[in-house]
């Protein structure tokens, strides 16, 4: 490899690290947002900011507004997709990386695999490996459907 191939290699790795950091970031405080529902993103993303000294990029900001803007719509979007389970049943953390998965495939033109895969990954993170099944199937049956996905790829 030359150095502007290692360059661009660098960049591109510096790139997805920078969108998983945001997307993790975004579940943070989405997933906050389950126990402080009185809350803005704002006020829990400041406070998140201030007590974990996290820096929240453009793309967890775009990602959050949207949802908060979008949250009604959102959460019907999963409902219509959890097949055979009650949407006040799913768990904090699943629920919150569909919310911020949803959000990322309506308002990004990211690839949905990409998204699919970094929601899953992140559920396997933080949860059981049975719920991060649930999101994949979850996501894969909205996408197969088209529903949710307002960015026609």
């Amino acid at each position: 490899m030359d150095n502007q191939e290692n360059e661009v290699k660098k960049n591109r790795d510096e790139f997805i690290a920078q969108r998983r950091e945001a997307r993790e970031q975004c579940f943070a405080v989405l997933f906050e947002m389950t126990f402080n529902a009185d809350e803005s993103y704002e006020e829990i993303l400041e406070k998140a900011v201030e007590s974990r000294l996290i820096v929240a990029n453009d793309y967890t900001i775009k990602l959050l507004k949207y949802y908060a803007e979008n949250s009604e719509a959102i959460d019907n979007i999963i409902r219509e997709n959890v097949k055979g389970w009650n949407f006040n049943r799913i768990s904090r953390v699943p629920l919150s990386v569909l919310r911020m998965a949803v959000s990322e495939l309506q308002c990004t033109k990211t690839p949905k695999s990409v998204v699919i895969n970094e929601a899953v990954e992140l559920t396997k993170k933080y949860a059981a490996p049975k719920e991060s099944k649930f999101v994949n199937g979850v996501l894969g049956a909205m996408v197969s459907t088209n529903k949710g996905d307002s960015n026609e790829r």
